[in-house]
């Protein structure tokens, strides 16, 4: 945005309105925070005032004065610094004439290595009449000096307040002439005078002189914004087209005031028109210049995660991700990405993409063959036809590793996927513990781990206390279990679990079960010598019937005792009482 600012000698708290209202103006369809402000008849008296109006969000570039507050003031540029980096050593002051300077400031642009625009703000000779016309022309002509000296193709914006009355203006064609360091006008070479140009005018908004501001209505045109032919041939740096607007100027205040009757200056809001209005008369004696830039596109590429470790046998593709990443906040701002990509290697692929800004990344499939385990590798060559697109060609590597799937085992030497694993406890032995052992067979590094997902809950008696890790590469994972063998009888105890198991969570993960049989033999004590009909590691009634059975013979199994306990050869009433002594459980 361009303004000059009358020397302040219009009310500052409208300015900073009118500053606020360039930022949201949306009257040619959307709004965009200002990136940089100019300044015309800036008194270096005032510069505090104009860095609290303009705002904390605003990094002022380089000021100079070369008494040239005396002068008609001087130039003055404020810009966001998330979007810019002056280079002050590139900061040049330039006469245009009746003790005034033009100021050239560049600005390198942020994300754009080696990108720089070249800023410059005047204030020429006001007046008609030859001489005027003349000291306007010698000031133009220094500054197209100053542009020829700049790298062929460079980014150039000339703006202020030039008094320019015509196109037939010698300053003006001074800039506009074809040649080295020319200069274009963004509404063209015509003539800009009468009520037929009205959009055009920039002063005054006032009718009538208000203190320090200059009266007269709306009918001039002498604020500007000059171009150099890079930033007008459709691409990368450029002016976006219908965004060149004298703020607030609805083109129906012809040689009037800005805020006589409704002003229509954002479609279909007349309140906020006029409010406008009313700040812009009380600001200064010039309406705001402002155009719109948009930015180069920028190439951003990146393979999506997920395909680069695969199982075997996936139907799978690796992602490669290409946006347009200009940092910008309306879709207008920056130029489309147009780009051309070439895979080749182990996948191959040609195709392009063009893609706004802001809009979501363009997606490239590159099926994966997933037929055997192994590297996979290929190479990217992204080319942008877009002017100015960072960095390109991008050349970039692509890799990823197919693996072979997990293979559950209960040995490690052999595959075993079904498994009966059997264990002897003697009875009333107390709380018993005894494991299993699950392998990922043959893993080498180049198979999934196992995932052990759950493991069933056995039949009781038998409990399953857990499992040392539930993800099993080359050292095997230990499931615990346990009986607690007091009060059970003598038998085998058996119980069938599944075991769910699994690949890792990745592109053609398989599932399975593995069947695991526990079979726990509970056996009575050696010492039990009075359970003598079934070994059950009880003496029953059982064990009474057969010792009566018994009674008085000799050689039989119901002869436990005698004389001291020992075993006297017959059965009689000593084995009787051993036996009633023993009666229950077996300890």
């Amino acid at each position: 945005m361009s303004y000059n600012t009358a020397q302040f000698n219009g009310d500052a708290n409208a300015m900073a309105q009118v500053l606020q209202a360039a930022s949201d103006d949306d009257s040619h369809g959307f709004a965009t925070p200002v990136s940089i402000f100019l300044f015309q008849e800036v008194d270096e008296a005032l510069l505090s005032t104009l860095q609290n109006v303009v705002g904390p969000n605003y990094t002022m570039a380089t000021f100079t004065d070369q008494n040239d507050s005396s002068y008609g003031g001087a130039q003055a540029m404020f810009y966001l610094s998330t979007q810019f980096v002056e280079n002050t050593s590139m900061h040049h002051d330039i006469f245009t004439g009746a003790g005034r300077h033009a100021d050239r400031w560049a600005l390198n642009v942020s994300a754009y290595y080696g990108k720089r625009i070249y800023v410059y703000s005047m204030h020429l000779k006001a007046s008609t009449g030859s001489s005027n016309q003349e000291i306007r022309r010698a000031g133009a002509e220094n500054v197209r000096d100053d542009i020829e000296t700049l790298p062929t193709g460079s980014h150039v914006i000339v703006a202020g307040d030039m008094n320019f009355y015509s196109v037939s203006e010698p300053a003006y064609s001074w800039f506009t002439n074809s040649g080295v360091g020319q200069l274009i006008d963004p509404l063209g070479n015509s003539d800009w005078g009468g009520g037929s140009n009205s959009l055009k005018h920039t002063q005054s908004p006032l009718l009538n002189q208000n203190g320090g501001l200059i009266g007269g209505g709306l009918d001039d045109r002498f604020d500007f914004q000059f171009l150099s032919s890079s930033l007008f041939d459709g691409g990368g740096f450029d002016l976006i087209d219908g965004t060149h607007r004298a703020l607030g100027n609805d083109g129906d205040h012809y040689n009037q005031a800005i805020n006589s009757g409704n002003n229509n200056y954002f479609p279909g809001d007349v309140a906020r028109g006029n409010a406008l209005a009313d700040e812009l008369i009380d600001a200064s004696d010039h309406l705001p210049l402002l155009v719109d830039y948009q930015v180069p596109a920028l190439l951003g590429f990146a393979m999506q995660p997920g395909a680069d470790r695969v199982l075997v046998g996936a139907d799978v593709n690796a992602a490669l991700s290409v946006s347009n990443d200009a940092p910008v906040v309306v879709t207008q701002g920056a130029d489309v990405l147009h780009v051309d990509i070439e895979v080749v290697g182990d996948m191959t692929q040609s195709t392009s993409a063009s893609i706004p800004a802001l809009a979501g990344p363009e997606i490239i499939l590159l099926p994966i063959n997933t037929s055997a385990a192994g590297n996979w590798n290929a190479t990217a060559t992204l080319t942008s036809t877009s002017p100015e697109t960072q960095t390109t060609p991008e050349i970039f590597d692509l890799s990823g590793t197919v693996i072979d799937h997990a293979n559950a085992s209960f040995s490690f030497t052999t595959d075993v996927d079904w498994y009966t694993h059997d264990v002897s406890f003697v009875a009333n032995s107390g709380v018993q513990e005894f494991t299993v052992w699950m392998f990922n067979y043959g893993y080498d590094g180049s198979q999934s781990l196992l995932e052990v997902d759950s493991v069933s809950i056995p039949s009781p008696p038998i409990m399953y206390e857990g499992m040392s890790v539930t993800m099993v590469g080359s050292i095997p994972s230990l499931i615990t279990f346990s009986i607690d063998t007091d009060g059970l009888i003598p038998n085998v105890y058996t119980s069938v679990m599944p075991i769910e198991i699994s690949d890792e969570n990745l592109p053609g993960e398989n599932a399975d079960i593995s069947m695991l049989t526990l079979r726990v033999d509970i056996v009575s004590s050696a010492s039990c010598i009075a359970d003598i009909a079934g070994n059950d590691g009880m003496v029953n009634i059982e064990d009474l019937l057969l010792l009566i059975a018994g009674w008085g013979q000799t050689g039989n199994v119901a002869d436990i005792s005698g004389v001291e306990g020992i075993p006297d050869g017959i059965v009689d009433i000593a084995d009787l009482l051993a036996l009633i002594e023993a009666w229950g459980l077996c300890p």
